[in-house]
C-alpha cells in the first residue's frame, strides 16, 4: 500500500514538472517566433483614430479593424478599482457632470454616475473598469496591452494580479485548459507597469523568482515590456530594462544608430515603439525591424501593410 501511494506521489510531481515545463518551452518558442518583418500592430489607447481614446467603442473598432493588440491605461480609484483612463485626472478626454477630479482621488462611483467621454453618447461614454475590459474583449482574437501608470505601485501588484486571475477562476491554464475568454491562457497579454519595482515584483512572481501565490505562475505567459522613454536608455542600462521580455520605447526620441544597436546585441528581445502615426515612421520602424508598432493612426497603418482581404476575414471575427 505504501509502495502504491510513493508511486502515485513520483508520478504526479513528474507529470506536474513536465507540463511545467513544456509550458515554458512553449513561451520561449512564442517569443522567439515574432516575425520582425511584420511586427504585430498595437491600437494606441484603442482605435483612437475614429473614436474617443480608451472607450468600449475605441477598444472594439480597434478589435473589428484588425490591430493585433489594443492598448489601454490602468489606473486606481480611491476606493481600489481598477480604471481605464489615461491622465491623472479627468477634464480633457472624459468630462465629469459636477467636477472634475483626480482619478486617485475619485470614488468608483462618482466616476460610473458623473463622468463621460467627450463625443460619445452617454450611454456608450462611460468610464470602464480594467474588469468591464477584460470582459468586452475577451470573445475576441484580439490581445491587449496593459500600460499601468506610475501611480501604481508594488503593493498594489497582488490586487493586479488578483483582477486578472479572474479570467480564469477555475484555474484550467494551470493545467494546460484554455476553456476560452483567457486570452490565450494569459500568452496574448502585453504589461507594462511603469513602476518599475512595480513592474519587476510581479515579474518575478510571475516567473516563479521570487515567493507568491503558486496561481501567479500561470501571469508568466504574459510578455513583460519594460517601458522606456528613450530607448538609448536601455542600451545603457541594460541590467535594468533588459532583464525582462523586451521594451516599448519612444522611437522618435531614440537615434537610429541606438535602435541598431539594440536590435543587433539584443535579437532575442522584443522591442516596440511608440506611438507612430506617419508613413515615414511606420516605414523606419519595420525597415529597423521593429517587433511591434503602437500607432494612434491605426487604419492609416493597415491601410498601408494589411491586405483587404486579411481585414476582411478579422473583421468576421
Amino acid at each position: 500500500m505504501i509502495k502504491r501511494i510513493w508511486s502515485v506521489g513520483l508520478f504526479c510531481f513528474f507529470a506536474t514538472v513536465g507540463y511545467w515545463h513544456s509550458w515554458e518551452v512553449s513561451q520561449i518558442a512564442e517569443l522567439s517566433s515574432l516575425d520582425s518583418s511584420n511586427p504585430f500592430v498595437v491600437a494606441h489607447r484603442g482605435d483612437e483614430q475614429l473614436f474617443p481614446e480608451n472607450s468600449a467603442e475605441a477598444f472594439l473598432s480597434g478589435a473589428r479593424a484588425g490591430a493585433d493588440y489594443v492598448e489601454m491605461d490602468v489606473r486606481r480609484t480611491q476606493d481600489g478599482v481598477f480604471v481605464i483612463h489615461h491622465d491623472d485626472s479627468t477634464g480633457r478626454s472624459v468630462r465629469c457632470a459636477q467636477s472634475e477630479v483626480a482619478i486617485a482621488r475619485a470614488s468608483w462611483s462618482y466616476l460610473r454616475s458623473e463622468c463621460r467621454y467627450k463625443d460619445l453618447p452617454p450611454e456608450k461614454g462611460q468610464v470602464l473598469t480594467l474588469a468591464e475590459t477584460l470582459e468586452l474583449l475577451r470573445k475576441t482574437k484580439t490581445g491587449l496591452v496593459l500600460d499601468v501608470k506610475p501611480v501604481i505601485k508594488e503593493n498594489e501588484m497582488a490586487d493586479l494580479a488578483e483582477e486578472l486571475l479572474r479570467l480564469d477562476p477555475q484555474g484550467q491554464c494551470a493545467l494546460g485548459v484554455d476553456l476560452g475568454g483567457t486570452y490565450n491562457c494569459f500568452s496574448n497579454i502585453i504589461i507594462y507597469v511603469n513602476d518599475l519595482p512595480a513592474h519587476d515584483k510581479l515579474w518575478r512572481w510571475a516567473k516563479g523568482l521570487e515567493s507568491a501565490e503558486a496561481r501567479y505562475k500561470v501571469l508568466g505567459a504574459m510578455k513583460f515590456l519594460k517601458i522606456v522613454h528613450n530607448g538609448s536608455a536601455a542600451l545603457k542600462e541594460p541590467a535594468k530594462y533588459l532583464d525582462n521580455d523586451g521594451i516599448a520605447f519612444n522611437m522618435k526620441a531614440t537615434s537610429v544608430e541606438d535602435i541598431q544597436a539594440l536590435r543587433a546585441q539584443f535579437p532575442e528581445k522584443i522591442l516596440a515603439v511608440w506611438t507612430l502615426g506617419k508613413k515615414a515612421e511606420f516605414d523606419l520602424a519595420r525597415d529597423l525591424k521593429m517587433d511591434g508598432i503602437i500607432t494612434s493612426h491605426l487604419h492609416d497603418y493597415l491601410g498601408l501593410w494589411r491586405s483587404p482581404s486579411l481585414l476582411n476575414d478579422s473583421a468576421k471575427e
